[in-house]
């Protein structure tokens, strides 16, 4: 497998996030793509909060910046856990409906209160697609989740779908992906 050096996460994850909005076929304006890269640079480095992010989004009436902090902390953190963990929530009490209801409406209010700013256009891009975006995280997540994920496993996935991704990541694995036919039971003819 070859390892490309990049100067920064920011730098790895624009190529990433390149990669994914094309195979999603999702065109964006480019304030918006270079704040999903900046939204999983932040991600790389920090924590995600404890604090339950519905009082988040209620909370902070008062100060104006305060509010704006905790909007975009719901809306950036909702975009992000709905994306890269959209399984996982399908066994909590809270699903991937909720975050991203909940994500949607901190991005609107954030494009409502900042729209004398060039970023409320960036917030209601994202709030307008927030589903197609949270595909877009699903997409780098699979494309940057293959370092501790086993190989047979990857490799049963693509004998279920062919999927040409992860064909892609078998390749750069190192594994040989068969070409032709499967008969029933998945071998190639």
């Amino acid at each position: 497998m070859a390892v490309t050096p990049h100067a920064s996460v920011e730098s790895f994850f624009h190529g990433v996030v390149t990669e994914a909005l094309a195979t999603q076929g999702l065109e964006v304006s480019e304030s918006t793509e270079f704040y999903l890269v900046g939204l999983l640079g932040e991600f790389a480095h920090a924590r995600i909060p404890d604090e339950p992010l519905s009082l988040k989004l209620a909370g902070s009436v008062g100060d104006i910046s305060e509010r704006v902090k905790n909007l975009k902390q719901v809306g950036d953190t909702s975009l992000y856990v709905t994306g890269f963990f959209a399984e996982s929530l399908g066994r909590k009490i809270v699903g991937p409906d909720y975050y991203m209801d909940l994500g949607q409406a901190a991005y609107r209010e954030l494009s409502r209160r900042l729209s004398s700013s060039s970023v409320a256009e960036v917030y209601d891009e994202l709030s307008a697609r927030f589903p197609a975006f949270v595909d877009v995280l699903a997409e780098v997540r699979r494309n940057v989740d293959f370092v501790g994920q086993d190989v047979v496993k990857l490799y049963e996935e693509w004998l279920r779908t062919r999927s040409d991704w992860i064909e892609r990541r078998l390749t750069r694995l190192g594994v040989m992906v068969p070409t032709g036919t499967p008969d029933d039971d998945g071998y190639v003819q």
